[in-house]
Order: structure tokens, then sequence, then C-alpha cells
């Protein structure tokens, strides 16, 4: 605040400033809810009071106000603090060995607090994980060091004007690990996830509509949404329900592309199931044939990170074209390399189905591999069926029909980007044709001349360059 040395010439200060006196502002959709989760307490915010909020990609709000509206307990943060007060420790208080012993105990606690959940990296069910008697000790050892960590640190209070901040820091922790063992609450989703080093436990609401509801009605301002993918089976109903919204107007706009003329949707015939042993094989098989009649210029998408890795290996060395693939270098820098190279195959997962802008001849087909539902093994979607089951819902066509037929949605969006635009997209799931909900999903979709038959989608990309000139 205003004791910083820097105060005056801070950069995000002088952004505030404009800010208020600005006619518009633009930010993203975890400022907005930071500021009025800020706002909700009372005393202070970051953002100036607007009289109306424009949302683009407004599919993405659901998720991201859940996450706002919940609470995450999280050891990386913990060991940060320790970090931070290691530092004032050595720097200003050397002599306060105790302090010292502390941090190292409770450091070495946070720590055996990760490893009881093993070595790879997983998500799970909160609930369950603590009917496990190792991570119940492994918790109130942590609960017990920041218990004794907070009383050194009153005896430090006037050694130390660094030290205050930190010091309500670990009161904080101490009271949000006692609050994971609360897993009482209705209407909540009480999950954890692992990384290599750090653990965190989220407590995620079920549903964000009253919630976000409340803040429409208590700002008084007006509301845009809009975005390609709020529509499921040509209505707006799910993404109204999932916000509370009383929409006093909303409407459809037509694409302002020619799908029929400009897009050819193939849905392979003879594959094989889409959880079947050999259909990465087919599906390098198939990229080949692809790829090849599209001079490279393809986007290969997944559903998981091991089906993009063995196909990536079947291709790797099969192709005269340069291919690429996530994980190799930053989003950004693999997206330039594709577009400078003009003649290059792209191999992605989730980051790569949306917010990616590729236009002209350098990107002719999108592959998918299959339909996009969320992984049932998930906890949050886990919770969240339950309770649809329990408000007298069918699960699957509430929650992840809705959701997959989102994702889908943005996938798909990656291939035509301009009225001048050409391309054949290549879904991969037999699930398309063979299932009812498959209709949902190809009613959602552009309306694209359909083929079942391989050889057409390749003539069609074949004859792309010629079409041009």
């Amino acid at each position: 605040g205003k004791e910083c040395p820097d105060y005056e010439d801070c950069y995000i200060r002088k952004a505030r400033l404009k800010a208020v006196d600005a006619d518009v502002v633009v930010i993203n959709h975890h400022l907005f809810f930071a500021d009025m989760a800020v706002k909700d307490l009372g005393f202070a915010e970051l953002m100036p009071t607007a009289d109306s909020y424009i949302f683009d990609e407004a599919h993405q709000l659901p998720e991201i106000a859940s996450d706002y509206f919940g609470e995450t307990i999280s050891t990386k943060a913990l060991q940060a603090l320790i970090n931070d007060l290691r530092v004032i420790y050595r720097s200003d208080i050397p002599d306060m060995l105790q302090l010292g012993k502390t941090l190292n105990k409770l450091e070495t606690s946070v720590a055996d607090l990760r490893l009881v959940f093993g070595g790879d990296g997983a998500r799970g069910d909160w609930r369950e994980a603590l009917a496990n008697k190792p991570i119940c000790d492994a918790m109130h050892r942590v609960i017990a060091n920041l218990d004794f960590l907070y009383k050194v640190l009153k005896l430090c209070l006037d050694r130390s004007e660094k030290i205050e901040h930190p010091f309500e820091k670990v009161m904080t922790f101490k009271n949000q690990f006692e609050r994971a063992f609360d897993t009482s609450q209705t209407g909540f989703s009480y999950w954890f996830e692992t990384t290599r080093r750090f653990l965190s436990i989220h407590i995620t609401p079920l549903d964000v509509s009253s919630k976000f509801a409340q803040i429409v009605k208590t700002t008084e301002a007006s509301f845009v949404f809009t975005s390609a993918t709020l529509s499921v089976d040509n209505s707006l109903e799910h993404f109204s329900r999932s916000l509370g919204l009383k929409p006093t107007s909303q409407f459809i706009v037509d694409s302002p592309f020619n799908y029929k003329q400009q897009a050819l949707l193939c849905l392979p015939r003879y594959l094989p199931e889409s959880r079947d042993d050999l259909m990465p094989h087919a599906l390098v098989k198939l990229a080949k044939q692809v790829i090849e009649a599209a001079k490279g210029r393809t986007f290969l998408l997944f559903t998981s990170y091991r089906a993009m890795h063995l196909v990536y290996e079947g291709l790797n060395t099969a192709l005269q074209y340069p291919i690429f693939m996530q994980g190799q270098a930053s989003k950004r820098i693999i997206l330039e390399q594709f577009i400078r190279h003009g003649n290059a195959v792209l191999l992605g997962t989730a980051s790569f189905w949306e917010g990616v802008d590729v236009r002209g001849n350098t990107l002719s087909c999108v592959v998918i591999d299959k339909l996009p539902f969320a992984s049932p093994d998930d906890p949050l979607l886990q919770a969240r069926m339950r309770d649809a089951e329990m408000r007298g819902l069918e699960p699957f066509d509430a929650i992840q029909l809705p959701q997959a037929v989102i994702a889908l949605k943005q996938g798909v969006g990656r291939l035509i980007r301009d009225a001048n635009d050409k391309g054949v997209l290549i879904i991969c799931d037999n699930r398309l044709v063979t299932r009812k909900y498959g209709q949902t999903f190809l009613s959602s979709l552009p309306d694209m001349s359909r083929t079942r038959d391989l050889n057409k989608a390749i003539r069609f990309l074949e004859n792309i360059d010629k079409n041009e000139k």
C-alpha cells in the first residue's frame, strides 16, 4: 500500500487510476471475479464500478465462477510462506534459532503430507481421502506445526516489522487446514489434486447460479454474454440456467461463413470404437492419408495426452512435413512455428481446442480423435452429477452432454476462421452416428456438407488449392 517506497511509481496503481478515468476498460474474466470477491469483503475494490459488463467467451464463466466462489488450500502457497519467513529470519533475526528450527519442522511435515498421496499426480475425492488414517495424521502434524510456528512468531513481532503480515497468514493457513476436516456442507464438491511436488484441496460450489444472479442484481448494471459456443442443440437454456440468468433478450446469430461451400464434415466409416486399443493405430493410418492430401496444414486435436503421444510416435518419422506436439515448447511458440512453416502438422490437447486463430491456407484440416466428454473419474464432475441426480435431473443430459457439446464446438471452431477459409473437419468417433445423443452434437455444429466416405474428404483437400486459383 502507501507504505511501499515505490508507491508513487507503481504500475499497478497507475493502471487503476487510468481505469477509473476510462470510458471502456478491457479485463479478463478472472479479474472481474477477483474484484467482486474483494468488494464482497467490503474493504476495497480492484476495478471501478461499471454501467455495463460485456463478456466474450462467456461459456467459460460458470467454471471460473466456481473457482472464485470456492476455496483452495494449497501446500505450494504454504511453502512460499515458509520461504518468505526463512528470508526474514536470516536477514533480520538470525539469533532466533527457534524460528529456524520451527520452519524446518513445518517444511518437513508439508513435504510428508504430499508424499502420503503417492508419487504420481492425481485427482480424487477429499472425503474419501480423509478416511485414510496416514493422510489424517499427516494433516494433523501440519496443523500442530503451524500452531507452534504461530506461537514462535508472536515472540518475534517486536523484533521485525516484516513479521506482522506472515504472522496473520500462518493463522489463516491453520484455520484453512482445520476447515478441510469439515466436509459436512452440502452443495459443495470436496476434492484434491496432487502435482509432482504439491497438494491442493478444493471446496468448490456445485451451483453458482444463485451467487452470480446476486452479483447481477447488486451491481444494477446491464450484462451482455457472447460466445460462439453458448448454445446446445440451438438453445441457450443450459448457459442461462448455469448462471441463474433471466435474460430480457437472447438470440443466436447465424455465422457469417458459408459452411456448406467452405467446409466438409467427415465421420469416417470402419473405425474402431473410441476406447479400442487399436484406435491410435487407426488414427495414425488415417492421419497419414489426410495430411498427405492437405500438404501438411493439419491440426490433430486429442482428448488425452496418452492418445496424442501414441499418434505422435506413429507419425513423427513417417511424414515429409514439419510436425509439432503440445508440450515441446510454449503454446505461443508452437503456433508461431506452425504458421511460419505454412505446411506443418500440430498435435494438441485441451488448450489447443480454443483460443487458437489460424487463418488462410495454413490450416486446411482439423482431425478430432473423439467426443470430448470429461473424464468420469473427475471428482468435481462426479459431485455435480450426484447433485443433479438429487435434484431429479438426468446427470448425463444435464451435466456431461452439454459440457461435451460446448467443448466439441470449440474444437470445430479452429477450422473456419475467415470468409475465404476452406477445409475438412474429421471426427473419428462412431458414437456420433451410433448413439442417440450423437444427433445433439451434430445439430449443434455448423451446417457443413457431410460424408462418411474418407475418400471424399481426401479429394476435397486435394482440390482446395485448385479451387482457390
